[in-house]
C-alpha cells in the first residue's frame, strides 16, 4: 500500500521541544524509496536533511505541507532522487549486520578504555 504513494508523510506532534530519536517508520519509508515529507524538529529533521531523502516542514504548518506535496508532484525528478537517496542510505547503513558490527566496535572501544 505504501509503495503506491507518490510521497510519504511523517507527522510528529510538536511537544515544544525537538525530537531526540528516530521513528522506525522513517527507515521503512526510506526502504520503499519514496520521498518523505517530515513534519518534525530535531533528530528526524536533521536525518532527512543529512540523507537528502525528503522535505522538512515544521509541525503544524499545514500550508507548507500542501506546498511540499505540490512541489514534489510538479518536480518528479527531484521526488525520485529523494526517494532513491533514502533507499540507498538504508541499504548502505541500516541493516542488521552493519548495526551489529558498529556495536561491536563501540563495545570494544569502551572495554579498552575501561582497561586503561
Amino acid at each position: 500500500m505504501l509503495n503506491s504513494a507518490d510521497a510519504l508523510l511523517l507527522p510528529l506532534k510538536d511537544f515544544g521541544r525537538p525530537y531526540l530519536g528516530l521513528s522506525t517508520k522513517l527507515y521503512e519509508y526510506q526502504a520503499i524509496g519514496k520521498p518523505i515529507i517530515c513534519c518534525a524538529n530535531g533528530i528526524p529533521a536533521e536525518y532527512i536533511q543529512k540523507t537528502h531523502s525528503g522535505i522538512v516542514v515544521k509541525p503544524g504548518h499545514f500550508e507548507e505541507i500542501c506546498n511540499s506535496i505540490i512541489y514534489l508532484k510538479k518536480n518528479k525528478d527531484v521526488a525520485k532522487e529523494m526517494g532513491e537517496n533514502g533507499r540507498r542510505y538504508v541499504e548502505n547503513n541500516v541493516f542488521l549486520e552493519k548495526i551489529g558490527f558498529n556495536m561491536k566496535i563501540l563495545f570494544e572501544k569502551l572495554l579498552n578504555r575501561n582497561q586503561e
